[in-house]
């Protein structure tokens, strides 16, 4: 499924620091093969397309996502980097 960030996350992207940004482009290639491989972003609706999943070496960033599978694509909402 292609992915496509919203336009104004590009800056949340943009902001991640440097050794964050191979984590970053794993991720996307993972979720390009596999979106439903995320946990549900809430834990009481799991059938939601609305997913999160964690990246870096020690998980310190969160990619926020929907898997919009009647469009055969994915939208991240949030790119948040703690570490």
């Amino acid at each position: 499924m292609p992915l496509r960030p919203q336009h104004h996350r590009y800056a949340q992207v943009d902001g991640l620091p440097v050794e964050a940004l191979m984590h970053f482009a794993e991720l996307i290639s993972f979720l390009e093969l596999t979106p439903w491989e995320g946990p549900p972003y809430r834990d009481d609706n799991p059938d939601s397309g609305m997913r999160r999943m964690a990246f870096g070496q020690g998980s310190e960033g969160l990619v926020v996502y929907v898997v919009l599978e009647q469009d055969r694509r994915v939208v991240v909402v949030s790119v948040t980097w703690v570490g």
